[in-house]
């Protein structure tokens, strides 16, 4: 349950998948995978429950009846391992003879387990299921900034640009304050790092009294937001 959320926080719908120990342990162990094209497993899961297999240790196939639920059909799709956890038992506390003495004073092996995240993998992950033609579209619970200023290439603006860069913190903002690009190749790189709000400066959004706020994954509708409620941007998206 704790790795269930710690993927949906993260952005991701992981199943809970019964694999192969492999050379770690001989009972089975359980991946946590995310269903994705760019995935190289394949698995097995029910439409009605939260059954879901390996094909490499399958004794289901596609179309069967959920052997779990008795009432969902399998289906196949292929995915990605972000996390797994393997029961060890007593295998190599036993095989390299590290016992301790219990309670009774008796003479016992420990119980082993192992429990993996895949961070770089994860990340890996995120970028397949959060993206469009143009970019990434990171989810905010890991996106590397929430708000991506880009002043278009003039002095006036990227002095506007400054002052909401401080006033928000540099820990939440990437401030494009390049002033020779166009505006062509700031909108397109904003869109490709895809941090998840973007704040636009331009001589139009001024001239309303503040900046554009747009929302990377279309979360909520643009909107001109003024000057004086930067500080409660935050708050607001």
């Amino acid at each position: 349950d704790v790795y269930i959320q710690i993927f949906k926080e993260l952005g991701l719908e992981a199943k809970v998948t019964e694999a192969s120990g492999g050379n770690f342990t001989d009972k089975v162990s359980y991946e946590f995978e995310v269903i994705t094209d760019a995935g190289e497993d394949v698995i097995y899961y029910c439409n009605d429950c939260d059954f879901c297999v390996e094909d490499e240790i399958a004794t289901v196939k596609p179309g069967d009846t959920c052997p779990r639920c008795g009432k969902g059909t399998l289906k196949e799709a292929k995915a990605a391992e972000v996390g797994n956890v393997f029961d060890l038992g007593q295998k190599f506390t036993k095989a390299f003879d590290l016992p301790y003495i219990d309670t009774d004073g008796k003479r016992n092996y420990a119980i082993m387990g192992c429990y993996g995240i895949g961070v770089s993998r994860v990340m890996g992950v995120i970028a397949e299921k959060h993206h469009d033609d143009k970019g990434l579209v990171w989810p905010e619970s890991v996106a590397p900034f929430k708000f991506h200023i880009v002043a278009l290439p003039d002095e006036a603006k990227i002095a506007t640009g400054n002052k909401i860069y401080e006033q928000l913190g540099s820990d939440k903002c990437l401030f494009d304050d390049r002033d020779d690009a166009s505006v062509g190749e700031k909108f397109a790189d904003a869109d490709l790092i895809g941090c998840p709000v973007q704040i636009v400066i331009s001589r139009k959004t001024l001239e309303q009294g503040g900046v554009e706020v747009v929302s990377r994954s279309g979360k909520f509708e643009k909107f001109i937001c003024s000057l004086d409620d930067i500080a409660e941007l935050s708050t607001k998206v």
